[in-house]
């Protein structure tokens, strides 16, 4: 039987070697019912600074083991900062789990709240439920260019279209680099990813005069969401999250924090021109005393009733039959490109339009970085005046 006592010849031959604070190699122990059980096989280990290294050497040679440990002492003092056999113990979740982390602190956007088959309520992002699905399990090695080739070949096949496909695995890439920049691995731990090629930008849009038919369709308690949503071109994910505490106290504009923001970038919305009807909504709801948390605008079965207007109107296709519901056509994001639109067409600077609606590229951000709030008030009171007129009925498939 093979000798696993630490104080075997070889295993003191070896060490003997290894000067002061170099390391050491040999076994570890763990009790279990009174016994020391040793490890399956030899571990090395040493010092980096004051961290400790640890690995398992995968053999129980003394001598592989000695070389094994000169070679990883050889790649620390070269700079390399995580060891494969420390990456090799990252797996997937751990990623997902730095990721999530970031998500809470820089972009808080990113992340959705979701009921559980328990009735209790986790954190999640889209796509998540097919990385899961797909790469749940699998250490951070085992996860390769070919994988992500095989992910997109699967739900290529599904039915996802390419750029959704695209924005899942992105996902996953930044776990990959937010991994690297935590110094919990290295970038040869990343592999490759070839992504399918993003989706062209939507084209669609709805006119004034289809906006108020729009509008006039969808049931009372979403309507001012939906005013909003036009006129300001602004994101969903961000008008979810404005709160009393955002709205002024006399309900005239509504302070948008950085936070909830996907550049990152408070502004000032005023409640003026057309939508000073929300204006007048508020300050009949604040008679009621919200609490400062609680949500400006419904949302509730949001999609689902514009899906159904949509699909009424013909501006969308929405098939409810069975658990896959389907749904093509005009979408909440295009009243951004409405918005934009209807600004320019009312002939406000494209500047104080892009304030408005939180447009923001680096090049125009700093060329036109408007900080006036009296140019967006100037802006809205356009608006209205364009927005008058008489509004004709939608007819026929778009």
């Amino acid at each position: 039987m093979q000798n696993i006592a630490n104080d075997s010849t070889e295993l003191k031959a070896v060490n003997e070697r290894l000067g002061r604070g170099e390391g050491w190699i040999g076994y570890l122990f763990t009790k279990r019912d009174g016994v020391q059980i040793p490890s399956k096989f030899l571990y090395a280990q040493f010092y980096a600074g004051k961290e400790q290294k640890r690995i398992n050497t995968k053999t129980n040679d003394a001598e592989e083991a000695y070389r094994i440990l000169l070679d990883n002492r050889r790649r620390v003092n070269e700079g390399e900062r995580v060891l494969p056999s420390e990456a090799s113990k990252l797996k997937y979740e751990d990623l997902i789990e730095k990721l999530m982390d970031y998500y809470r602190t820089d972009h808080p956007t990113s992340l959705r709240t979701r009921k559980t088959e328990d009735g209790a309520t986790e954190e999640t992002f889209d796509g998540k439920d097919n990385l899961d699905e797909f790469f749940g399990g699998m250490t951070i090695t085992e996860i390769t260019a070919t994988n992500v080739q095989e992910y997109i070949r699967k739900y290529s096949k599904m039915g996802y279209k390419g750029a959704t496909i695209r924005r899942q695995l992105s996902r996953l890439k930044s776990a990959f680099e937010r991994a690297r920049d935590l110094d919990l691995i290295t970038a040869n731990h990343i592999p490759s990813f070839r992504l399918p090629k993003d989706s062209k930008p939507r084209e669609g849009f709805l006119d004034l005069e289809d906006f108020q038919t729009f509008l006039n369709s969808m049931p009372e308690r979403l309507r001012l969401t939906v005013r909003y949503l036009y006129f300001t071109g602004s994101r969903v994910g961000e008008v979810e999250q404005i709160t009393w505490s955002m709205v002024s106290r006399d309900c005239s504009e509504i302070d948008i924090p950085g936070r909830i923001t996907k550049t990152d970038d408070g502004r000032t919305v005023p409640l003026v021109g057309p939508l000073a009807e929300i204006s007048e909504a508020l300050q009949a709801t604040r008679k009621k005393f919200p609490k400062a948390h609680d949500s400006v605008f419904d949302f509730t079965n949001f999609r689902r009733m514009w899906n159904r207007t949509c699909h009424k109107l013909g501006l969308g296709v929405y098939d409810e039959r069975g658990d896959n519901r389907r749904y093509s056509g005009l979408h909440p994001h295009d009243f951004r490109r409405s918005a934009a639109r209807n600004l320019i067409k009312a002939g406000v600077p494209r500047s104080t339009a892009m304030m408005i609606t939180g447009h923001k590229t680096e090049a125009i951000f700093e060329r036109y970085n408007i900080k006036d709030n009296s140019d967006a008030e100037a802006a809205l009171l356009k608006v209205g005046q364009y927005s008058t007129g008489k509004v004709a009925a939608i007819s026929g498939t778009r």
